[in-house]
């Protein structure tokens, strides 16, 4: 097992140790925190005009014991905001996975779900999801990015789960894009081990 794959492992199962109601409430904080820097974002100067559109923003169905970011969602979607989550898909039956993102109703969420969002890690046939009515989002679109991890340290530097998915993902997105890590403090460890390529996020909020 490499130094990455029992980082993951040891700090994977602290998260799950987590119990549901503290891990509820602190899902709330981060969702509340989250929203507070996304104002004050707004207000600042340089985004002004930002401030005066719809938002555009990604985020992630929580799975497991991931934090629930549901509470930032539903506040997205009653100031108007699109929401666009992330679904695994290949061109083809032998073609590479890759993570696309679609946009979610908040109906999509309560009523309606598409499988995709209760198999986040299933991969399923781009052609079958456009007969569906589904089209991807471009990434260049999107204002605001909620980005899922399994650790993290003081220099921001983020562990994934080892798809690469994110990896691909962030350099996607533009310069202007508001992007932030979400995680529990039982995710901080001392040191995340990285590799050359591997950048730190611009912020991450936790608690």
């Amino acid at each position: 097992m490499t130094l990455k794959q029992d980082t993951r492992a040891s700090v994977l199962a602290r998260r799950k140790a987590i119990p549901d109601a503290e891990r509820k409430e602190k899902s709330l904080l981060i969702c509340e925190r989250f929203l507070a820097e996304i104002d004050l974002w707004l207000a600042s100067c340089e985004h002004s005009e930002a401030s005066a559109k719809q938002l555009s923003i990604a985020a992630y169905e929580p799975m497991s014991s991931e934090v629930d970011v549901h509470p930032l969602l539903f506040a997205a979607y009653e100031r108007g905001w699109e929401v666009f989550l992330p679904c695994m898909a290949k061109d083809t039956s032998d073609a590479p996975a890759r993570m696309v993102f679609f946009p979610i109703e908040q109906n999509h969420l309560t009523e309606q779900r598409p499988a995709f969002l209760d198999h986040p890690a299933r991969p399923y046939l781009l052609g079958d999801l456009h007969a569906q009515g589904w089209r991807e989002a471009d990434e260049q679109l999107f204002d605001v990015a909620v980005i899922p991890l399994v650790a993290f340290d003081s220099g921001l530097m983020r562990l994934g789960y080892g798809g690469g998915n994110y990896d691909r993902f962030l350099p996607k997105l533009r310069d202007d894009c508001f992007v932030a890590g979400v995680a529990f403090e039982e995710q901080h460890i001392d040191r995340v081990p990285t590799e050359p390529h591997d950048l730190p996020l611009p912020r991450i909020f936790s608690a």
